[in-house]
């Protein structure tokens, strides 16, 4: 834990309330919180007014305006007439935001929810992380979820994976100190409720999902730490907490089960239990994907922070990671593995289900760099690897500098995926041009680098680790600052759709087959099949 001589008096409170397992927690000034929430609200908001890809969020999109035009608060519908598959509360809370707005639904009216979620999270783990762990882990952490692309990217997207996230960490952290309390004092009301509260909110924006993997997450804890979770299951606080976020949940689920009748009822099978069953047993046998998809996804998604989880398990192993820091990092680990292990044997795997599993990485990952003046055989790892990925990005970014501006012939011949080819495309003019965006990336990478260099011949820990984030919040706002934003403007039918609109007048606009929610949402209603009978 953090002291307040190594950390400064001048930015940390000490709260004097003892708990078993650790020392007093030491607490970030509110007007510290505040700016950090700014400069994350800066960070993650790059990109916000992109235009929409593919269905996703298009769709989601739709529905926030059947409330919006239509109000259809109980069940909104698309421009199809498809109703929504998932609990409301993402698109309750971006209507109220239209609403407030001016009335209009567009690209970052319709992302803004996700935004705030995203800001308050990462908030959320500087909090809980200085408190548990450690001031300096409490920054890198927020550090290191800012420069991770799969975090930072799905702040600006219209789904409601960041607010069930922002939600699921904020119930699990509070749940910390309830699991951890003697048995004799495990009375806390209050603190049972706002627990349950918040996990109602997370089952009204994505199912019984989030209370099982809460549960999860606290069991592996417990088997973790070597405690038998059986005795907890006469602990009354963990019924209250378990009625008040189904009550919670029922506020949508009971009026919606009623007025949508059996149409609502399967839809909600399917996306609760369906999703999660084989084929064989009654699943909806959707989105296949190979067992291992959900792993590989975790460690491409929160890249470059899982190229520290094996020094960070060998830091376990050897014992660098300090006692008292210990069963914190662990609690915040078993969200990951929770995600791991439950996803990995549900049927359906879809890329936005690692969501939750970022943070609990990011609080790992900062722990590593506070080995409390340990030099072992994970602390010297964690050091080559930081510094290799570091002076790596720079290298590869100014090869890459040299590859556009001297037009190297043998760079266009990659074999590349054609998402890929095109945000190569997009890179290398950028470069070519020496767009300010790249500039900056460029300066930031080059003193990361020379940060990493001088600070491994000093051996000084948290400048290692402090390059590290830059060099990944470089790349990482780059991304989703420029390449993606680029991507989506090349890729986007809505520069197109006013040209179709003044051609066709009144008449009907069909597409040969299928449903394009992209170009049913710019064009402002539904395109139907051409084969359609009607």
């Amino acid at each position: 834990m953090a002291s307040p001589n190594r950390d400064g008096a001048a930015f940390v409170t000490i709260d004097e309330t003892q708990t078993t397992t650790q020392a007093a927690p030491a607490r970030i000034r509110p007007g510290l919180l505040g700016l950090a929430a700014l400069f994350a609200f800066i960070v993650l908001a790059q990109g916000i007014s992109a235009p929409f890809q593919k269905d996703a969020e298009p769709q989601s999109a739709e529905w926030i305006q059947s409330i919006v035009r239509d109000g259809h608060w109980l069940i909104p519908r698309d421009a199809y007439g498809y109703i929504d598959r998932k609990p409301p509360l993402f698109y309750w809370l971006s209507a109220t935001a239209a609403k407030l707005s001016g009335g209009t639904v567009d690209e970052v009216r319709a992302r803004v929810v996700s935004l705030a979620a995203g800001t308050a999270l990462a908030v959320c783990v500087l909090a809980w992380t200085a408190a548990n762990v450690g001031i300096v882990e409490g920054w890198l952490a927020f550090l290191f979820l800012l420069g991770t692309y799969g975090y930072a990217s799905r702040a600006t997207e219209a789904l409601t994976d960041m607010l069930l996230t922002f939600l699921l960490f904020a119930a699990y952290s509070a749940i910390y100190p309830l699991l951890d309390a003697p048995t004799t004092s495990r009375t806390f009301p209050q603190r049972t409720l706002l627990v349950g509260v918040i996990l109602g909110l997370g089952v009204l924006t994505k199912g019984p999902v989030a209370l099982v993997l809460c549960a999860l997450s606290a069991l592996l804890y417990l088997i973790l730490t070597r405690r038998n979770p059986l005795p907890l299951i006469r602990e009354s606080w963990i019924w209250q907490l378990l009625s008040v976020s189904i009550a919670f949940g029922a506020i949508w689920y009971v009026p919606a089960a009623i007025t949508g009748g059996q149409k609502i009822l399967r839809i909600i099978f399917a996306e609760n239990f369906g999703h999660f069953m084989p084929t064989r047993l009654g699943g909806t046998g959707e989105s296949y994907r190979p067992f291992y998809f959900i792993a590989a996804r975790l460690l491409g998604g929160a890249f470059p922070m899982t190229l520290l989880i094996v020094p960070a398990a060998l830091a376990f192993y050897t014992g660098e990671i300090s006692t008292e820091k210990r069963r914190a990092v662990i609690y915040q680990i078993s969200m990951p593995l929770a995600v791991l292990l439950f996803f990995t044997i549900a049927s359906v795997k879809r890329d936005d289900y690692i969501l939750p599993a970022v943070p609990g990485i990011a609080i790992l990952c900062a722990s590593l760099f506070t080995l409390d003046g340990i030099r072992g055989v994970a602390a010297k790892f964690r050091d080559v690897i930081a510094v290799a990925f570091t002076v790596g990005c720079a290298i590869a970014f100014f090869a890459a500098a040299i590859v556009a501006m001297f037009d190297v012939p043998a760079a266009p011949q990659l074999q590349l995926h054609s998402s890929d080819a095109a945000f190569f495309a997009i890179f290398i003019r950028g470069l070519a041009g020496l767009r300010i965006p790249f500039v900056i990336c460029g300066i930031m990478l080059i003193v990361a680098a020379v940060l990493a260099i001088r600070s491994f011949r000093k051996r000084d820990v948290l400048a290692i680790a402090s390059a590290f984030g830059l060099a990944s919040l470089s790349a990482s706002l780059l991304w989703t600052s420029t390449l993606r934003p680029g991507l989506a403007e090349w890729r986007s039918v809505k520069s197109f759709v006013p040209i179709v609109a003044d051609r066709i007048k009144d008449n009907q606009l069909c597409i040969p087959t299928g449903i394009n929610y992209e170009l049913s949402y710019y064009y402002g209603a539904a395109v139907p099949d051409l084969t359609d009978p009607r």
